[in-house]
């Protein structure tokens, strides 16, 4: 509906500012609930106590609870840790999934008890690198916001 009416303004002035505002503020929103996501996990995984386990499988996992939409599938790594098995906290890599989970190895891993998910190193790695990426994009998105209104204004 946004995008619509950003249309229909840039028909009726003959510009581009609405159109290209909306994306904007489109972007930052999204970009600005992708970093809330990682700050939860972040948060998870800071109330996550250590421990070693054992890569079990990559397992497919069919969610129909999902808010997304009915019979969501996708795969994540199981880790074995005593004698239960836990899904990691994040999906599974799909296209190097391979070389990311060995199949031999014990590895350290983090148990947020709450909600029985572990956060193995690339759920770790993912914590630390996303946030710096959506810092990185919303200030860009926000300067080039600022340089709009300022070339539409000419202020």
């Amino acid at each position: 509906m946004y995008i619509i009416a950003a249309v229909i303004l840039c028909i009726l002035t003959g510009s581009l500012f609405y159109l290209v505002f909306a994306v904007l503020t489109i972007f930052i929103g999204f970009v600005f609930l992708i970093s809330l996501y990682f700050l939860v996990s972040v948060f998870k995984l800071l109330h996550s106590k250590p421990q070693t386990g054992d890569f079990v499988k990559v397992d497919d996992v069919k969610d129909n609870n999902s808010k997304i939409g009915k019979n969501i599938k996708y795969k994540v790594a199981v880790y074995k840790i005593g004698n239960k098995e836990y899904q990691a906290a994040f999906p599974a890599e799909g296209l190097f999934g391979v070389y990311f989970y060995p199949k031999t190895k014990s590895c350290r891993l983090w148990l947020y008890e709450k909600e029985e998910k572990v956060f193995d190193g690339y759920n770790i790695l993912s914590c630390i690198v996303w946030p710096l990426f959506c810092i990185f994009f919303l200030a860009a998105a926000f300067v080039m916001l600022i340089q709009l209104i300022r070339m539409r204004f000419m202020i």
